[in-house]
């Protein structure tokens, strides 16, 4: 529906909603915007969390005591860390997003205000976990208030996304073909003419490198032109 986004304090928002990220035992996530919803429900919030005795699956959300924090209701969301970018890290992120507004909307919330899911997590690249966030808040039916960490969250939920343009190609193994890309990552891109298939790794094993086969040979040029194209025209 619509979204905004401001570095203010989540307790000052005026949303029927907050969504806080938890690990799986519904610890809450330690960053900012958690520990302030932390320190405001104080021991009656952290005895709510432990009185519901569940895990909670990545990419998933429940609803908890809100407690006295100033919402009407409180969703739990279990979001992504990154691992190897090969883990479908992306997809459960995006999981989080339509879990936590569908579970808002059924319970009557027209809005809801949360941090960006996974963007403090260790090497989530957070480009992309902005992008998401955007993405599903438009596709949402709530106006979605998104409470940044960090100034550079701020910074980049207001800049244009710009996907991250190939620098080099690297080589391939087995069925994909790697590239580096200019943000740090490397993206894989499968060779096979009938799977359109784009995903985002933060690295590339040596055997990924032509030559590990002396019987394999390198891709010609007009295969690479084709994979770079896949790439240009295909999200993850």
């Amino acid at each position: 529906m619509s979204y905004r986004v401001t570095n203010d304090s989540i307790l000052s928002a005026r949303t029927d909603a907050v969504c806080v990220s938890v690990e799986m035992a519904l610890n809450l996530s330690d960053t900012p915007v958690c520990r302030q919803i932390a320190a405001a429900g104080g021991e009656a919030l952290r005895a709510a969390l432990a009185k519901r005795r569940l895990f909670l699956p990545v990419g998933s959300a429940c609803l908890a005591d809100p407690c006295s924090l100033p919402f009407s209701r409180l969703i739990m969301t279990a979001s992504p860390v990154w691992l190897t970018g090969k883990a479908n890290e992306l997809l459960i992120l995006h999981r989080c997003y339509e879990s936590v507004f569908s579970l808002a909307r059924q319970s009557g919330c027209e809005s809801i205000a949360m941090p960006f899911l996974s963007a403090m997590y260790y090497r989530f690249p957070q480009h992309e976990a902005v992008k998401i966030a955007l993405r599903e808040a438009e596709a949402s039916a709530l106006d979605v208030l998104f409470v940044a960490d960090t100034p550079e969250l701020l910074t980049l939920s207001e800049e244009p996304y710009r996907k991250p343009a190939i620098v080099s190609y690297v080589g391939y193994y087995r069925d994909h073909a790697i590239f580096e890309l200019d943000n740090g990552l490397f993206a894989r891109v499968d060779l096979r003419q009938e799977n359109v298939d784009v995903s985002i790794i933060p690295y590339f094993e040596a055997c990924y490198r032509e030559g590990n086969n002396l019987l394999q040979p390198g891709l010609p040029e007009a295969e690479i032109e084709r994979l770079r194209r896949i790439y240009e025209e295909n999200d993850w």
